[in-house]
């Protein structure tokens, strides 16, 4: 069940009449229900797996409390087990060949399918919301849930269970047990939060990505140098409407149900620098990153070596938090690479401060502001690189968009021919033009943006006139609708993580 089928629609509202029709006492319990009847349109594996994990992490959060000895080991285990779960089901792929092959070698056959392990969706953001629980029960910040119900729900609940948010257990678990009330305007909200979700989604990253020519990212050298800029652009914003898209949709359904989710993507291309960049960037895997990796590094660190201007305290906690978050991705090089270059970034930026005070981003020029984020959405979609490509690829395609003798001069006397239909061609790349149909889309996408980041807010039409409202919802739903016809639907982006 895909979150922009109708038939998900129709489940979402039904599940929501019913959750608001029932007493308190049930709707944890409707919630749990519903959720898993989710989980159950994937795969009854996938179901078996997150309520195994769940109950492993709830029992160890009580052991982590009533153990008088051995706390620290305890949650070392716990958070063994998570990441262990992690490798063994999600990176299955980086060592399940050549297991496979020393299997057979031994003489154990694995049949015509190999050593195949079920990779359950979200895994990756479900391992890091069960270690932040953990480490919060043993720091003692957020009591061990006392309910397994309410875990389990923790765990499955179906608005976050694809692509997140990273949620912690001691903001969303009391959520689940005394939801907002709806009233109004909260729920005008919430349903503009799904519309805009479904317009970034359907209408910019799908249709966008159906526009990138399928073999640019494996073979770039058939490709001139300008059209490498402009599909790079192009999937720049491909990867954030559609992961934007996802949080804005689970955030308003989430809502419905009173339960408020992170805003994980704060307008991020309008970042002045790389820490802003992260600030606004996949919020809460970036807070998690921070609270969980950089910070704990960073007083180990002084604790050693009591100068925050000492090399291992400049470098060591950036580059180690982004490697965690590259590996995070994915366990291959490309990612690592990745992480590593806005590792790189955030220690150049760290020495900056070194020579000269930091000042506020609001103080400076506006002029300056304009240049900064300019500058930073090109180290951004830089990044980019690596991140889409393994890095032989990634290397032929940097070094071919860099290179001046791979832009190749516009044909204006082809396109002139085919104006006037005395020739034909194939596609619009023959004109060594680029696709017009890139600039159509990202006006509206550059124009959304724009207004969300000058109002600081994400639903600043619900202030319009009603017949303003609702003639903007009516071409809204007509182009979501025509798209949605089209074809151009792909899997969320970071489903795969």
């Amino acid at each position: 069940m895909t979150i922009t089928s109708l038939v998900f629609a129709l489940f979402c509202a039904g599940s929501i009449l019913i959750y608001w029709r029932l007493p308190q006492r049930f709707r944890i319990l409707w919630l749990f229900a519903v959720s898993m009847a989710f989980v159950l349109t994937w795969s009854w594996e996938l179901a078996g797996i997150l309520l195994v994990v769940a109950t492993v992490n709830f029992y160890l959060g009580r052991w982590l409390v009533a153990a008088k000895d051995g706390r620290r080991g305890l949650l070392w285990i716990g958070i063994g087990f998570n990441i262990l779960a992690l490798v063994a089901l999600k990176y299955s792929n980086f060592y399940v060949t050549a297991l496979t092959n020393l299997l057979e070698k031994m003489g154990i056959h694995t049949g015509a399918g190999g050593l195949l392990l079920l990779v359950p969706i979200g895994l990756s953001f479900i391992a890091v919301q069960m270690i932040s629980y953990l480490v919060d029960v043993y720091n003692r910040i957020f009591k061990p849930e006392t309910g397994w119900l309410d875990f389990a729900l923790y765990v499955v609940y179906f608005p976050k269970m694809l692509s997140g948010p990273v949620e912690r257990a001691r903001t969303i678990l009391p959520m689940f047990k005394q939801p907002k009330g709806l009233d109004a305007q909260s729920s005008e909200h919430y349903f503009w939060l799904v519309v805009v979700g479904l317009f970034r989604k359907i209408v910019l990253a799908d249709t966008l990505s159906s526009i990138i020519p399928a073999t640019i990212f494996l073979h770039p050298g058939a490709y001139a140098g300008q059209d490498l800029v402009l599909y790079l652009f192009a999937y720049a914003f491909v990867i954030y409407n559609d992961f934007a898209g996802y949080t804005s949709i689970v955030r308003g359904i989430s809502g419905f149900f009173g339960i408020e989710l992170t805003n994980n993507f704060k307008l991020p291309y309008f970042s002045r620098s790389i820490s802003e960049f992260w600030e606004r960037w996949h919020v809460s895997l970036s807070n998690w990153l921070r609270d969980y990796i950089f910070f704990p590094t960073s007083r180990a660190l002084l604790k050693r070596i009591p100068k925050r201007d000492a090399v291992a305290n400049l470098v060591v906690p950036p580059m180690l938090t982004m490697a965690v978050s590259g590996m995070w991705h994915g366990l291959s090089w490309n990612f690592l690479l990745w992480g590593g270059l806005h590792g790189l970034y955030l220690l150049i930026e760290r020495l900056s401060t070194l020579w000269s005070p930091r000042r506020l981003l609001d103080e400076l020029p506006k002029w300056r502001q304009a240049l900064s984020a300019l500058g930073i959405f090109v180290l951004v979609v830089l990044t980019w690189i690596p991140f889409r490509m393994a890095l032989p690829t990634a290397w032929q395609y940097l070094v071919r968009m860099l290179t001046p003798s791979a832009w190749i001069k516009p044909d204006f006397w082809l396109f002139r021919m085919y104006i006037i239909g005395k020739t034909q061609v194939s596609s619009w790349t023959e004109f060594n033009l680029p696709d017009v149909r890139v600039f159509i889309l990202l006006i509206p996408a550059l124009l959304l943006d724009w207004k969300q980041y000058r109002h600081k807010d994400e639903t600043f039409f619900t202030k319009w006139p009603v017949w303003a409202k609702a003639l903007f919802l009516a071409v809204l739903v007509l182009v979501i609708f025509l798209l949605s016809r089209a074809e151009t639907g792909a899997p969320f982006i970071y489903q795969g993580f």
